[in-house]
């Protein structure tokens, strides 16, 4: 469901696991073949096509054995995909959305939470080019995925097997991880606070590393937020970004081992996904306000998305 970015690439991979693939999408005229290119180190690059059995806007009566939702977090309440929702059956469902009400929302869409799987994404995916300085001309997707890094799944175990197994026959690390759902949620919640300050200074990572203040009191506001609505300690990755020098070290380092221009990348791909951002530090301040707990610092931050 979503023939985005993270859509693509999982549709690639489920084909090469040979899975019959369908995107559901509300306009399949948009959908054609892809050139989808795999980014590696040392300027490695390995190209597939993707080309889907079908592409639908109404499932009329079929019948699926695993479904991927790939949409963002502020599309769950769209009365299209209610209705598609609805016909989902007994289809395994995997949510890959991170924000704190995500669960909630897909529930609201009739799903059985008994055969609801939750995933974190953990590839970077975006449309090519990303600009005219792009050293990728070609016209469809990149991605990389980090090594060490499998996509992470967590839910009934007998169906979490299923994705993983299914992703891993395709080429595509996976791997079940407890407790998965809270590590997202605590994770998205440092990130967006950080690529938000970063949108502050012009996307520019070397103006965040020399005035980190807005993005480190934020993250930290944030993450305690999180960790009351949760009933929990924060973990150890997502409190980093609390920490001006490590912040300051990550900006440095990334831009230097990424396969792909990080700046850039940023700002094309968040400026997208902007709406789903301004929706879950929304629900962040919100639910700051109801515990009585200090949100300056995340309405600072808000205010300039």
């Amino acid at each position: 469901m979503g023939a985005g970015a993270v859509g693509q690439v999982l549709a690639l991979h489920l084909k090469r696991a040979g899975a019959y693939v369908t995107f559901a999408v509300r306009n399949p005229e948009k959908v054609h073949p892809t050139t989808l290119t795999r980014l590696g180190w040392f300027g490695r690059r390995d190209v597939s096509t993707l080309a889907v059995d079908e592409v639908v806007s109404v499932l009329d009566g079929r019948g699926f054995e695993l479904v991927f939702i790939t949409l963002p977090s502020d599309a769950l309440e769209s009365p299209w995909l209610a209705s598609i929702a609805k016909q989902l059956g007994d289809a395994i469902v995997v949510g890959l959305q991170p924000g704190l009400e995500d669960r909630a929302r897909l529930l609201a869409l009739g799903l059985d939470e008994a055969r609801l799987v939750r995933g974190l994404i953990s590839l970077v995916s975006y449309a090519t080019p990303l600009s005219t300085d792009d050293a990728l001309q070609t016209r469809g997707y990149a991605y990389w995925l980090p090594p060490l890094s499998p996509f992470a799944f967590d839910g009934p175990r007998p169906f979490v097997d299923t994705v993983v197994s299914t992703l891993k026959h395709g080429g595509l690390p996976a791997t079940h991880r407890p407790g998965l759902e809270h590590e997202v949620i605590f994770f998205t919640a440092a990130l967006l606070v950080t690529v938000r300050a970063l949108e502050r200074h012009g996307w520019s990572l070397r103006e965040l590393r020399r005035d980190p203040s807005l993005s480190v009191a934020a993250s930290a506001q944030a993450l305690a937020v999180t960790a009351r609505r949760l009933n929990r300690s924060a973990p150890f990755g997502p409190t980093l970004t609390t920490r001006s020098w490590l912040l300051g070290l990550a900006t440095s380092v990334a831009p230097k081992v990424l396969p792909f221009d990080f700046e850039t990348y940023a700002r094309v791909h968040f400026t997208k996904v902007a709406p789903q951002s301004r929706l879950l530090l929304g629900e962040l301040v919100t639910e700051g306000h109801a515990f009585g707990l200090p949100v300056d610092a995340l309405e600072n931050l808000l205010a300039g998305v």
